[in-house]
Formats: C-alpha cells, sequence, structure tokens
C-alpha cells in the first residue's frame, strides 16, 4: 500500500494463543509483505503459538518470568526490568530500531509502554482489546489517566463503536480515534463430511459463558446433536462439573485446545458465542468466515458490530437462555435456514480481510508520516 518503506514496530504480550496474539501477528505478517520493515517485541518470553515470517525480527525478553510462583516484589521487578524509562528492555530496543511507528496493542501495559518511550519521541498507536465497559482498580485508573495527560499516543484503534464512544469520554478530540475490527483469516471451504454439532471455542473461563450455553443446550431436544467446546483454561474442572449437574455429560464433547479449529469449524454446523463480555471476538468471525450458522448473546460490545440479526446470524437478548434455546432449536430443525444464514455469514471473510483491514492500519499509522 505504502511507497515508501517505513519501520514499523509492534508490542504484544506474547505470541501464546490469545485474541491479542492472533490480531498483532497476523498485521505483522501482511505489513511486511508490503514491503514494511517489521519488528515484533514481545513483554513475555511465553511459548509462541502463532508464527511470524521469517522477515520479522522477533525480540523476546532475555530473562525468565515467574508466572507459576510470582510474588508482588517479583512481579515488579520483572515489570520494571521491561518497562522502565531509560534502562527497560524495551525502551532498549526501541532506541536501537528508531521506528518511524509503534502499534500496541493490550488493556493496561500500553499505558506503561507510552510512558517508558515518551522521550524518544516516536508516535505510539494504541488499541484496547477488552469489553469496553470493564472496570479496573484505582491504581489501573491513575497509571492510564497518567498516561493519557503526560504522553498521550498518536491515536487510538477502537474495534467497535461503544469502544470508541469510550475513548471519546475519557479524551474527547485530544487523541484521533479510528474505528478498525480485526481482521478475519478466510478459511478455505472443501468437501468435508458435517457433523450435528453445536460448537464454541474459547478459554474455559466463566467469562466465557460456558456455563450458561450448557444449561441452554439441556433446555433442547437434541437427538443426535452435541455440544461441542473446543479450549482449555483455569475453571475446566468447574465447567465439567455442570455438565454432569445438568445431566447432559454424555452429549458434551470437550476437546480440549485444538490447533487446527478450522477443520474443527468445517465439521460443526452451528456456532454459538456464549461470552458475557468480548472486545471483538475473533472467534465468532472466524466461525462466521467457516460458514457456519451463528449465534451470540447481545453483549455490550463486540457482536452487534459483527452480526446483522437474522441476516447473517441471530442476535440474542443478553442471559435470555429460553430466547437462545427457541433459536437453537430452530436452526437444528431447519437446514435451509442454517445454510442461508451460513452463507451470508461468509462475507465476513471479504469485509474484514487481511487486507482490507491491514491496508487501513497502515493508513492510520503511517499516514502523519
Amino acid at each position: 500500500m505504502m511507497e515508501v518503506k517505513k519501520k514499523i514496530c509492534l508490542i504484544a504480550p506474547s505470541l501464546q494463543m490469545g485474541g491479542i496474539e492472533r490480531a498483532m501477528s497476523t498485521l505483522a505478517n501482511y505489513f511486511v509483505t508490503q514491503g514494511h520493515e517489521i519488528h515484533y517485541i514481545t513483554l513475555f518470553p511465553f511459548e509462541p503459538f502463532f508464527e511470524l515470517d521469517s522477515r520479522i525480527k522477533l525480540y523476546t525478553p532475555p530473562f525468565l518470568f515467574p508466572r507459576y510462583a510470582r510474588n508482588l516484589l517479583q512481579t515488579i521487578l520483572y515489570y520494571t526490568k521491561m518497562l522502565a524509562p531509560f534502562f527497560g528492555h524495551i525502551y532498549k530496543i526501541i532506541k536501537i530500531i528508531q521506528p518511524n511507528s509503534i502499534l500496541c496493542f493490550g488493556d493496561v501495559f500500553p499505558h506503561l509502554v507510552m510512558l517508558q518511550l515518551h522521550s524518544l519521541k516516536i508516535p505510539i498507536y494504541y488499541s484496547n482489546r477488552s469489553n469496553p465497559n470493564i472496570r479496573y482498580n484505582f491504581l489501573i485508573n491513575l497509571i492510564r489517566t497518567f498516561a493519557y495527560s503526560v504522553a498521550p499516543p498518536a491515536g487510538i484503534i477502537a474495534q467497535t463503536n461503544e469502544a470508541m464512544l469510550r475513548k471519546k469520554r475519557i479524551l474527547g478530540n485530544k487523541v484521533p480515534i479510528k474505528i478498525i475490527p480485526n481482521p478475519v483469516r478466510k478459511i478455505e471451504q472443501h468437501q468435508i463430511e458435517k457433523e450435528n454439532w453445536i460448537v464454541s471455542v474459547g478459554r474455559l473461563h466463566l467469562e466465557k459463558g460456558f456455563v450458561r450455553l450448557m444449561e441452554t443446550f439441556s433446555m433442547l431436544e437434541t437427538g443426535n446433536w452435541k455440544l461441542v467446546l473446543a479450549g482449555g483454561g483455569v475453571h475446566e474442572k468447574e465447567i465439567k462439573q455442570k455438565s454432569i449437574e445438568l445431566g447432559i455429560a454424555n452429549k458434551v464433547i470437550f476437546l480440549g485446545k485444538v490447533l487446527d479449529v478450522d477443520q474443527l469449524l468445517l465439521k460443526s454446523k452451528i456456532f454459538v458465542l456464549s461470552s458475557h463480555n468480548e472486545g471483538y471476538p475473533n472467534a465468532l468471525c472466524e466461525a462466521m468466515s467457516a460458514g457456519l450458522a451463528c449465534l451470540s448473546f447481545d453483549i455490550v460490545a463486540g457482536p452487534k458490530d459483527i452480526i446483522i440479526n437474522g441476516e447473517n446470524g441471530f442476535l440474542i437478548p443478553d442471559n435470555d437462555l429460553i430466547a437462545m434455546a427457541d433459536k437453537l432449536q430452530l436452526l437444528i430443525v431447519n437446514e435451509d435456514l442454517r445454510v442461508k444464514l451460513g452463507e451470508n455469514a461468509k462475507k465476513i471473510s471479504h469485509t474484514n480481510s487481511v487486507e482490507e483491514i491491514g491496508n487501513k492500519f497502515l493508513y492510520f499509522i503511517l499516514e502523519k508520516l
């Protein structure tokens, strides 16, 4: 897209499995195909899940993060070594690279990055990927407020209209804000025998709503249909126990972490996003790209920016399990409706293609240059 080659640095928590990491690695791989020099810095030295183009320079911390046995002092020491102005690890790398633009995704740590790198006068573009109505504690609010006043970003990328409005309430018109959704991979369609599966993908954490999804599933006349949950997490034991309590353990398949999500989606017929909160749900977008009939609770932000109710999926009033059950039962018995919604849903692979979204990012973070 850009004629002049630029140095772009992306700063992310890691390259492990996660929404931020998926979006940033996808963007980094696209940026380098456009002729730019790309540098990718991670805050944590975790084992990578996503792959980067070999032309991208990756920087991981040279010291261990006390992930499992950490205490407050160890955590403070780690963040100090990474994020301190003038001598922190990220500061030293950025000073050597001297990028034209920095893109940073995250919730809290980007504000520390803004404070750390402020003296270098390099434009930093920041995107918060969390639920826009999230409530922060006093310390985090203090850090964010201080960063916005002392070292504001050159621009902010919001994923949804709700996220943009929240930033405007905080910052007014002091910082340019652009709504750019996540890029969506095009999932190649091929002949595969479909199963009568209702699938959901995400961490087995309570906020992902798998408990209310199983409660909904227990209301259905399912016949030979199964509920398939892909992912692992800290609440796996409690969620599995709930399937037993509901008497549906023999109808729920727990796959754990799935490496080939595309294959899983192509084998399934219906996708449900049951989360209590999201920023911009990648799993929903990928299910739509795969041509599944998709349903989601209409939570604060995310699904309403993606699903046109009744056209490419169904939006269900948040926590209305009976309404969700009614639509799921309808889709179970109505194959024509499943196909119609799935075909319309596939259009997201064009509107949110890596090329479309990647070019919007490039224009925004390089336009001032």
